[in-house]
């Protein structure tokens, strides 16, 4: 595939500044996991809670221009035509760059307490969690989620003309400006600045970029395996159907304990436990996409990401997260390291890990460098991908001591009482995170370069003599039967880590203060859920690659009957 449109050469500065950002959040945690080891640790020049703000908002912010290198590549291809004003997608990268260095520094601010009071708003930092920023930078981001909102829906063609995949695009990048206006308005009330706060959180980030990422994988799967551009369209109908159908009361989780209506508990508890459906139903899609014609994986490491994307969807935003939603459970995990767990997985799992594969996809065009050596990048995976799992295991069996020693005995956290007993799991978290880093390192190093530097071609192999592979055992083509043995399994799992939860409620435990049942469960849930993770993905994978050699060998013996 060649480049169709100049426009879409524009995408590679946004690519190339979300591996810029991604790194310094990498950097960023690594201080964050040291610092839970040795907590005196840069204190007085980079406190934990300053720390913890940058890692979220840079987070964010790489997320934000991977969804934004990918529409730009996408969008002239949906729309036949080249981006409009091209002159504004420049300036609005130069202001994303403003954006995150004013940001950066205004993080410091907070733990001196001045928040820049003028006319009843904070307009240099408000220090509420995930949108710390004051009203600066906040209207500045409003006006660049405006920049790309025009962008987006000048360039696509009339409305009428709009398949499923402009509808999502276009009401994604469209929610996106509007739901964040919500964060612009400072509260006294705490209730309902936090309703708010997690109305922005919830909906801009669980329901506005779900539609977006949605949208963009269905895309990519047109664009890699030619899948049929209606049964994509369908599947991202009912996927954003039932994203939003399932998350606008089920965003009453975050409001059960901040003083409002008990009923909230009823209704947040049920309509959280469907937004799992949509993530299914999302990797469903990618399944059979996947499989619809055989075509060989022509871009492996663009897919590697896209699935991990899905599953890790699947595993940390739906099932870690049914998990944590229900009142009886979120009663325990609110606030632990459960909830740290869940948020990686579910942050960079889904939403990161697509930024990469529309890079991994993209920046091969772009520098013409089709047949490049692929290793790299499925190294880079393979190593974020235990990485972040790694980190969620420890988050998560040390959040499960954590509400034990803290809530259950009611222990002093400051008292260091609590500290000791997670010590094991606070050694974990630097040790995969070191694992993580390297990953991301290599991934970085692997897109920077691409097309600078000496390439071995992706299918550079001995194939003229080798014979084709066998498609048997692990490499077996992946049926839709077994696809759902996998899953079922990833859900016994995550049953179990939810009634290791639900047990905190029992009298034994609660009363009595014997953590059998809760740790048990924990120990087998959490280690079953990641190890089916990765060996579902393992397998996937080997069915797609085994195909893509079968397709090979298939070529080439057609070829040297031929030459004979």
């Amino acid at each position: 595939m060649q480049i169709e449109y100049q426009t879409q050469r524009l995408s590679l500065r946004f690519f190339m500044l979300m591996l810029v950002l991604f790194m310094a959040q990498v950097a960023d945690g690594l201080i964050l996991a040291a610092q839970q080891v040795d907590p005196s640790l840069l204190v007085g020049i980079l406190n934990f809670n300053v720390a913890r703000a940058e890692h979220l908002n840079l987070g964010i912010m790489w997320i934000v221009c991977g969804f934004i290198g990918a529409m730009l590549f996408v969008g002239p291809l949906l729309s036949k035509r080249e981006m409009v004003t091209p002159w504004l997608i420049k300036f609005l990268f130069y202001a994303v760059i403003v954006i995150v260095v004013w940001n950066f520094f205004t993080q410091f601010l907070a733990e001196r307490g001045i928040a820049g009071w003028w006319l009843g708003q904070p307009w240099l930092q408000q220090g509420l969690e995930y949108l710390e920023a004051g009203r600066i930078a906040g209207i500045l981001i409003l006006v660049g989620f405006a920049i790309m909102c025009f962008v987006v829906l000048r360039t696509f063609p009339p409305v009428r003309e709009w398949n499923e995949v402009h509808w999502g695009l276009g009401l994604g990048f469209t929610a996106l400006m509007v739901v964040w206006v919500f964060g612009l308005f400072y509260i006294q009330r705490l209730d309902l600045q936090e309703y708010f706060r997690w109305f922005v959180v919830h909906y801009w980030v669980e329901g506005v970029w779900e539609v977006i990422h949605i949208s963009l994988i269905g895309m990519f799967l047109v664009l890699m395996f030619k899948a049929d551009i209606k049964s994509v369209g369908f599947a991202v109908f009912w996927g954003i159907t039932l994203v939003w159908l399932s998350g606008l009361i089920g965003n009453a989780h975050h409001y059960f304990w901040i003083g409002t209506p008990e009923f909230w508990q009823f209704w947040g508890s049920l309509f959280s436990a469907l937004e799992p459906l949509p993530l299914v139903f999302c990797f469903w899609h990618i399944y059979l996409d996947a499989h619809t014609n055989k075509r060989p994986l022509e871009n492996a490491p663009a897919f590697y990401f896209i699935l991990g994307s899905t599953v890790l969807e699947l595993v940390g935003a739906g099932i870690l997260g049914f998990v944590m939603t229900f009142a009886l459970t979120n009663v325990w995990s609110h606030g632990t390291w459960i909830t740290a767990g869940h948020a990686h997985l579910a942050l960079f799992g889904t939403f990161g890990m697509l930024g990469i594969a529309a890079a991994y996809y993209a920046i091969p065009i772009m520098r013409k460098v089709p047949n490049y050596d692929q290793r790299l990048g499925k190294l880079g995976f393979w190593l974020v991908f235990i990485g972040v799992l790694g980190m969620a295991f420890a988050f998560s069996i040390g959040g499960t001591v954590q509400v034990y020693v803290y809530r259950v005995l009611g222990l002093d956290w400051f008292g260091g009482d609590v500290s000791p007993a997670m010590n094991v799991y606070k050694l974990l978290l630097p040790m995969f995170g070191l694992v993580f880093a390297t990953g991301a390192g290599i991934l970085a190093y692997d897109l920077f370069t691409l097309g600078r530097r000496i390439q071995v071609p992706a299918d550079t192999t001995h194939a003229d003599t080798a014979a084709p592979r066998d498609a048997t055992g692990w490499h077996r083509p992946l049926t839709g039967f077994e696809s759902g043995i996998w899953l079922m399994g990833m859900w016994v799992f995550g049953f179990m880590i939810t009634l290791s939860l639900l047990s905190f409620n029992l009298p034994r435990v609660r009363v009595v203060g014997d953590p059998t049942l809760p740790y048990l469960l924990a120990g087998v849930g959490y280690p079953g859920l990641f190890l089916v993770t990765i060996g579902f993905v393992w397998r996937f994978l080997a069915s797609l690659e085994a195909r893509g050699s079968m397709s090979d060998a298939t070529s080439l013996l057609r070829i040297l009957p031929a030459q004979a």
